[in-house]
């Protein structure tokens, strides 16, 4: 009987356990890319940082190209970029010429990745005349700071090539710094767990030593010799850390 619990609460521990490592799907909306929902009610959304920049694309600079990314559907709404194609919503320019190479059209971004483990990213890719493949991936990052677009790397130099770009932001995070939270935290299951399996012991111990073992009185409490001893037991615990440890000095007399 005692074994069956001690293994009903190692499960509940390790279900718990299991909550709070994995993550859930993110479920983005045709109509807003850039917000991403999670099964628990809990989001990402860069809305609110595009209407603080009042439609501004974000950009970064890799010393060669500026990029130019709206990570909310919107156009990009740069003079080189409108002339290539008018549907950009990320693009790149190359400082010296001038010249604009698109990286993400209108209505195409994907989501991917979990928000829970923090590995969120928005991808596009632009396909130019020549058949050349421009993939963006912008990697969302929580951060403290209102959005920071930091360039990463390029994995190649033919087609399709990756650019890796990564938005320091509060936005991306699930929880905002100093926000509270609607959820019971890993602390509060754990212990209503506690409570939960210490009800599950006395009351199942109970019934199995009444009416299996057909006790009576005090012989029906659970393990009673050992909770009766208990108070001492911690005494004595108490006293040998006290002593730190040490054994007596004394010697019995001859």
């Amino acid at each position: 009987m005692y074994q069956l619990l001690i293994t009903l609460f190692i499960i509940l521990g390790g279900i718990t356990s299991c909550h709070f490592v994995s993550g859930d799907a993110c479920n983005p909306t045709e109509t807003a890319p850039c917000t991403c929902s999670t099964e628990n009610g809990k989001r990402i959304s860069l809305e609110d940082l595009m209407k603080k920049r009042k439609g501004y694309p974000l950009t970064a600079n890799d010393g060669k190209y500026t990029y130019y990314i709206q990570p909310c559907n919107r156009l990009v709404q740069i003079s080189q970029c409108e002339k290539l194609d008018p549907t950009l919503v990320s693009c790149q320019i190359e400082d010296t010429s001038l010249t604009a190479f698109g990286l993400g059209v209108q209505n195409k971004y994907v989501v991917v990745g979990d928000p829970a483990l923090g590995t969120v990213a928005l991808v596009n890719q632009y396909t130019d005349s020549n058949g050349f493949v421009r993939i963006m991936r912008l990697h969302l990052h929580c951060s403290e700071e209102e959005g920071t677009l930091i360039f990463e790397n390029q994995t190649s130099t033919v087609s399709p090539i990756t650019y890796n770009l990564r938005l320091d932001t509060v936005f991306a995070c699930l929880e905002r710094p100093g926000s509270s939270s609607s959820g019971l935290s890993a602390g509060s299951v754990l212990v209503i767990l506690f409570f939960v399996a210490i009800v599950i012991y006395l009351v199942g111990g109970t019934l199995f030593l009444k009416y299996v073992r057909k006790a009576e009185g005090k012989e029906t409490i659970p393990n009673y010799e050992f909770w009766t001893d208990f108070p001492s037991l911690v005494k004595d615990g108490i006293l040998f850390t006290c002593r730190g440890c040490k054994a007596e000095s004394t010697y019995e007399k001859i």
